[in-house]
């Protein structure tokens, strides 16, 4: 065998397939074939209808007898693939197996294995926005997917993606009329083996650029995550150049770990008396728990002169300006949210959508990273 080489090992059930992919391998400079031990990969046959192919699979990982594990299937099955896609499996085959396939997956992991080996990958600093609605029903999604889908809008080149957090709803990819199969809870569950390329294959890219990952249904947030969410976001920061996260209602652990490692926090509430005794509250325990004031920004949502709280009365209480204020445009915003569109497509004019566009500019344009990771929140965990 030749020294620093990938090694591969098969478990394949069909005697044409595994003598294939035998001389794949050996073809393939850079790897060779093993018959038992710890292996670089492991190449698995499943089956659809045997339970134990996806027991094995989860053996593999948990005895770490396989770096990595690529699987392969007789008949087309979309199902099975989507079962390993949430199993974390980079690369699936049907057979009878094209060999470009098989060699690309094959110089692919091992071109990951050797960067990683060397320390050598360059990653994005992406900026983390996180918006926290002060109640339910301020517009947090809207200023969220608007802010995203706006960031996207700015500079072909950037890489942007939106993460729906909120537990409550999760109602992100209704706003963007995108349907994705998986969640941000699955890939937490992968966390182990998270890389680019299973990230992009469950990222559901929307026609604005914006790369989406929507909130599990039904999920309790006590559910054992925090850790591995820590993981994926971390993750998602050297990917992209901005993360944008909708944190719905604040509230929980979770919430915290988002307060920590968000560049901006965007606080969304609507004029109204108890929007602005809760806006006040949050940023008391923002403060408290070690917020700089120039991380927290303000977004006064449906802003309209016949506002239940006028801008003097609203300057009293805060004590300041709001940072930004949206102009209320309820058919804009509604048509927009019926046809799963966001304000760039639907009003472009709209002084709603030219707001949005303006906060969304200022955000990206103030963020240079060079005071990242020098907030210290003690006490969250």
């Amino acid at each position: 065998m030749r020294t620093g080489n990938m090694t591969a090992r098969l478990e394949i059930t069909d005697p044409y397939t595994k003598k294939e992919l035998a001389e794949i391998i050996r073809s393939v400079e850079g790897w060779d074939l093993v018959e038992s031990g710890p292996c670089s990969l492991l190449i698995l046959e499943v089956d659809g209808r045997r339970e134990e192919d996806f027991g094995r699979l989860g053996q593999a990982r948990e005895s770490e007898e396989a770096a990595d594990v690529f699987l392969t299937a007789r008949q087309p099955d979309p199902d099975l693939l989507i079962r390993a896609l949430r199993a974390g499996v980079r690369e699936f085959f049907y057979q009878p197996l094209k060999k470009e396939e098989v060699v690309e997956a094959l110089l692919k992991l091992g071109r990951k294995a050797h960067a990683t080996k060397d320390a050598d990958v360059k990653t994005k600093e992406g900026v983390v926005f996180t918006v926290f609605g002060t109640k339910g029903g301020v517009g947090t999604t809207t200023i969220a997917v608007n802010l995203a889908t706006g960031l996207a809008r700015m500079d072909g080149s950037l890489q942007v993606a939106l993460l729906d957090m909120n537990f409550l709803s999760g109602e992100v990819p209704l706003f963007l009329n995108v349907k994705p199969l998986f969640s941000w809870a699955e890939v937490a569950r992968n966390a182990s083996r998270l890389d680019a390329t299973y990230l992009t294959s469950v990222l559901q890219r929307h026609d604005s650029g914006v790369h989406v990952l929507p909130a599990p249904v039904g999920l309790d947030e006590k559910d054992g995550l925090a850790s591995e969410t820590e993981k994926v976001l971390k993750f998602m920061r050297s990917m992209f150049d901005f993360v944008v996260i909708d944190g719905g209602q604040s509230s929980g652990t979770i919430w915290r770990y988002l307060t920590n490692i968000s560049d901006k926090i965007l606080l969304v509430a609507v004029p109204s008396l108890p929007g602005m005794i809760s806006l006040k509250r949050l940023i008391s325990v923002l403060k408290d728990l070690g917020c700089p004031s120039e991380d927290i920004v303000t977004v006064l949502n449906r802003h309209n002169q016949k506002s239940s709280l006028s801008p003097a009365e609203i300057r009293e209480m805060m004590r300041n300006d709001m940072r930004w204020r949206i102009p209320n445009d309820y058919q804009n915003t509604m048509s927009a949210i019926n046809r799963g569109q966001p304000l760039t497509a639907m009003a472009p004019n709209a002084d709603v959508t030219k707001k949005i566009l303006e906060m969304a500019g200022s955000l990206a344009g103030k963020e240079d990273g060079r005071n990242r990771g020098k907030r210290v929140f003690r006490g969250l965990f």
